[in-house]
């Protein structure tokens, strides 16, 4: 079997859906046998191999048995490895991975050892049957700027081993403080680099990539073909974003949303599988304003000043972001957006989305995780809130 790059080329339908140009291919990890490991060996001479596969087989004996964590014996361990091995050699024992972007082969330990090992400190905050549960779950996030934040928490609390990934966009060099990527990936396509980053983590989640964004065209199709358990929505277009929210409504989808406040994160929880008349974001906008929007009737400006009352609320916008949305267009090619809000917003989404998913009480609506309301000083001078209210009385006394 060929394992080189090529056989992307050549066999596209065993490729990741992904091409930045018509130069650029990008397989999916390929899972290997001795045999496939051999031939990739023999085909790629500048191959990096990684295996320590022992300090898995370490660390899984004291997963095992804890109370000999500290005390165990080079015996201890080899009975414990005789056992785990059941016949094989640690060569053959799990699974070669091989990244064709890296041109490196992984040795990883089996499926459901790799999982245990990498939930293992999250033990007793969640249980055996609860980390199970979350395991089954298939979360479907559209947007990959903040939602890369999001991804990377669930991963890393072992969420979700189906994630259908959305998004229309390449990497670009500004996005650099919200997703965390090396430059190298600029012009890459945030799908597949939030991808990657997954699969060298745990290469058994399964990832479905759409990289033309959501559509009209495609909604029904992304939405009904995966069967997702949640929807996360970080999509900047507000059309969109209401067509997302009727479609799922008529599924009984829970979506969540989290938006990058300043250095805070405004979450929204939409529980459309708890409530069958819930109208779009908790009806808390207007229902002439989204047919205004759903229409595509509204001025660019007027739209901007839609976000700021309606979406994200005047109450809930920090002072410099007001300062600053003026100067969008003169001073600053757009609105201020901060990497620690979107690793905020990152960790609250995934937090929302184990307790959906668990079936735990949940506050549902809008809610503002709020550094400043708890750390700030300066937020609580009178000075500070006095003009603070000049901005908030100024946007809600417009109109559309």
């Amino acid at each position: 079997m060929d394992y080189s790059i090529s056989r992307c080329r050549d066999n596209p339908g065993q490729c990741f859906i992904s091409r930045d140009s018509d130069k650029i291919n990008i397989m999916k990890p390929l899972h290997l046998n001795d045999q496939g490991l051999q031939a990739l060996k023999d085909s790629h001479p500048e191959l990096i191999i990684h295996d320590r596969i022992d300090l898995a087989i370490d660390e899984l004996f004291d997963i095992d048995y804890p109370a000999q964590k500290d005390t165990k014996t080079g015996a201890d361990l080899e009975r414990y490895k005789k056992d785990l091995l059941n016949g094989t050699t640690e060569d053959q024992w799990g699974e070669w991975v091989y990244y064709p972007w890296l041109n490196q082969a992984v040795h990883f330990p089996p499926k459901e050892k790799l999982r245990a090992l990498r939930t293992s400190r999250n033990r007793n905050l969640v249980t055996s049957e609860e980390q199970a549960d979350l395991y089954e779950a298939t979360i479907l996030i559209i947007g990959m700027s903040v939602g890369s934040n999001i991804v990377e928490a669930l991963v890393s609390q072992g969420i979700g081993g189906k994630l259908v990934l959305v998004d229309m966009d390449s990497i670009e060099p500004s996005n650099l403080n919200r997703i965390r990527s090396p430059y190298h990936q600029v012009g890459l396509h945030k799908v597949e680099a939030i991808s990657r980053k997954v699969w060298e983590i745990d290469p058994f989640i399964t990832i479905v990539g759409h990289r033309q964004g959501l559509s009209e065209q495609n909604i029904d199709e992304i939405l009904g073909q995966n069967q997702p358990d949640i929807i996360v929505d970080e999509m900047d277009e507000l059309r969109m974003k209401i067509l997302l929210r009727e479609t799922a409504k008529q599924l009984k989808l829970p979506v969540v949303m989290a938006a990058d406040d300043g250095d805070n994160a405004l979450l929204d929880i939409e529980r459309y599988d708890l409530d069958a008349e819930l109208k779009p974001f908790n009806g808390r906008i207007p229902e002439r304003v989204l047919e205004q929007i759903k229409n595509q009737s509204i001025s660019r400006p007027k739209l901007g000043m839609m976000i700021g009352k309606y979406f994200v609320g005047a109450e809930n916008i920090p002072l410099r972001m007001y300062q600053s949305l003026g100067e969008v267009g003169k001073t600053l090619p757009s609105w201020p957006q901060l990497g620690g809000a979107a690793t905020l917003s990152g960790v609250s989404i995934a937090y929302i989305v184990k307790k959906i998913l668990l079936g735990h009480k949940l506050q549902t609506g809008r809610v503002l995780v709020s550094l400043d309301e708890k750390l700030d000083l300066e937020h609580l001078e009178p000075a500070h809130q006095e003009q603070l209210a000049k901005f908030q009385a100024m946007l809600e006394g417009q109109e559309p």
